[in-house]
């Protein structure tokens, strides 16, 4: 029994610190195709140990190897570059994105203003009130309006409301037909 709750208190004790520094415990493993850094030198430091000691493979091939292996790295280094440049692009625009929920298979539709951009697990993100959206998942950008436009479009209109008033305001359009009315009858009396 003594055994058992040390294993819990050590299963604790690692939780905590699992937890302390943001490590996932509820995390499941899945399989992927992907190779890292350390999987490739294991691949490697593994070749050269059972390699055939008659025939040797040759440095040039590891090489070459390590060379492949630094060009894919960098690669995803500048693919993870221009992801990061692209959700920086879409800071302060307005977009929308469809989010799938992953256990409801609920689609959510989201809109509004870009008010961050992070990466989590190799993954960009970006904040949209209070909602996470994956940049992959971005279906469009509204177009930004131009104010200056804007302005003159409304000043424009503001000026053709006032035209519109003047001409037709009540009241004034009476005056002026008595107005007219009266100088005609003023001028037939002199002659």
């Amino acid at each position: 029994m003594a055994d058992i709750s040390n294993t819990n208190t050590q299963s604790n004790v690692v939780k905590d610190i699992m937890d302390k520094y943001g490590i996932d415990t509820m995390k499941t493993s899945k399989k992927t195709n992907d190779l890292d850094k350390d999987a490739f030198l294991n691949l490697l430091v593994t070749q050269m140990r059972y390699q055939d000691p008659l025939n040797p493979t040759q440095d040039k091939d590891f090489l070459a190897q390590m060379a492949q292996f630094s060009a894919l790295e960098q690669m995803q280094n500048l693919n993870t570059s221009a992801s990061m440049s692209r959700a920086y692009e879409l800071m302060n625009k307005d977009i929308f994105a469809n989010i799938v929920n992953p256990v409801s298979l609920e689609i959510t539709p989201v809109a509004g203003t870009v008010r961050g951009v992070f990466m989590q697990n190799g993954k960009v993100f970006l904040k949209v009130g209070d909602v996470d959206v994956p940049l992959e998942k971005v279906e469009g950008v509204l177009a930004p309006i131009d104010l200056l436009e804007l302005n003159k479009k409304v000043e424009e209109i503001s000026k053709d409301i006032a035209k519109i008033q003047e001409k037709y305001a009540p009241g004034e359009d009476d005056d002026s037909d008595e107005e007219d009315s009266e100088g005609v009858d003023e001028s037939e009396e002199t002659n």
